[in-house]
């Protein structure tokens, strides 16, 4: 409380007293204001906040050799299917050759000679029930065996005239060879070794 604040209301004698009671208070307020004062003084230091990110890292399992026999042998029937399709077969794609050699790759070539003499060529519905459900059945260094379920609904169209000529579906079994050649797997033998109208047989085995 500073001395302004008070209000002297006796004199004489008192006045002494007061004089006294006044500077007990003026050393009160000194106090209190070096207080103040060195409380004012101090400094508080805060270490800035720092975040450390880790870097996120992802690891990719390479493929099993299963996995890439069953990736070459269904890029072989990519590789099939692209060659028959509209507007015209074509025998000499090259992705026939990039996925098949031997045996399977005369073949499929004299097939689709064959398509694009008797002006035929196909098409796959969109939406529609082709698939081909493979497995590996036997696995060796350099060889494998694939058992293929293949439902087939293609559409052959006469590449003259645009006419369907044969839309029929059907479900055949394949028993397949893939070989490595120069380091890849490429089809070397297809077996069909049935083949059923509409949805039958192995499909059914498997749904």
């Amino acid at each position: 409380m500073s001395l302004s604040q008070n209000r002297w209301r006796t004199f004489g004698s008192s006045l002494v007293i007061v004089a006294l009671l006044g500077a007990a208070c003026d050393n009160g307020d000194d106090g209190q204001a070096a207080g103040a004062g060195s409380g004012a003084d101090r400094t508080t230091t805060t270490a800035p906040e720092t975040t450390t990110t880790l870097p996120v890292t992802t690891t990719t399992a390479a493929p099993t050799p299963e996995e890439e026999v069953l990736a070459a042998y269904l890029a072989y029937w990519d590789a099939v299917d692209e060659a028959f399709s509209l507007p015209q077969v074509q025998p000499d794609s090259p992705a026939l050759s990039e996925y098949a050699t031997g045996e399977a790759l005369d073949r499929v070539r004299q097939n689709a000679n064959d398509a694009l003499q008797a002006s035929e060529a196909y098409r796959i519905p969109e939406g529609g029930l082709y698939e081909h459900r493979a497995e590996v059945v036997s696995l060796e260094e350099d060889s494998a065996t694939v058992r293929d379920c293949n439902v087939d609904d293609t559409v052959a169209v006469d590449t003259t005239t645009g006419e369907v000529v044969d839309d029929t579906v059907s479900t055949r079994l394949y028993i397949s060879m893939v070989v490595q050649e120069a380091g890849q797997w490429k089809v070397a033998v297809v077996n069909r070794e049935s083949s059923l109208e509409g949805v039958a047989g192995c499909a059914l085995d498997q749904r």
